[in-house]
């Protein structure tokens, strides 16, 4: 019925959520709905923060909607999938393995733009790998000295260009929203 009020019950054996109010009917969903807590800037590894909008039963322990839950990113091509495995609430800590969708209801949350970061990636490597291969032939040894500190120089600045560009970097706003499901074991 989509009601606010609804509770679900989560059960890992079945990978399906299913309602525990008064008249015990299947709704027919098997996710959970939940939301981006907070603007946030994330690199690989890092923790997102999700806010559930909808209450869950997870074993005995009703979890209610607006509890704050986390869970690790990786972002790899145009997705960045998070996996949440432990809950806390009420001095609980519940084990879980709930996957992140997104509302297009495929695994991992939709970051477009990345092949951007990934072209200048490849454009500061290319940067980095062909600095070096000139070579300077000059009669003047000071020019080259000159000329090799200078390649030095052009080669460390391209290095640390592309050690920053390699470290991918994500911003979700707050309020987006995702969908959990049982991660499943396949």
């Amino acid at each position: 019925n989509g009601s606010a009020n609804a509770e679900y019950d989560f059960n890992v054996h079945n990978a399906e959520f299913r309602t525990v109010t008064g008249n015990d009917e299947s709704t027919g969903k098997n996710s959970i709905r939940a939301c981006i807590n907070q603007t946030v800037t994330l690199t690989n590894g890092k923790e997102l923060q999700l806010r559930l909008l909808e209450p869950i039963l997870v074993g005995d322990l009703l979890i209610p909607a607006n509890t704050l839950i986390t869970g690790p990113c990786r972002i790899g091509g145009e997705r960045m999938n998070v996996t949440v495995t432990s809950i806390q609430y009420a001095g609980n800590i519940v084990p879980v393995q709930l996957q992140v969708y997104g509302t297009d209801g495929q695994a991992g949350i939709s970051v477009p733009g990345n092949d951007a970061v990934t072209a200048a990636k490849e454009v500061t490597s290319s940067l980095a790998s062909s600095s070096g291969s000139s070579i300077m032939i000059s009669d003047n040894a000071g020019s080259q000295l000159a000329a090799d500190l200078g390649k030095g120089l052009i080669q460390g600045a391209s290095q640390f260009v592309s050690k920053k560009m390699s470290t991918v970097r994500v911003t979700i706003k707050a309020g987006y929203q995702v969908l959990l499901l049982p991660k499943s074991n396949n």
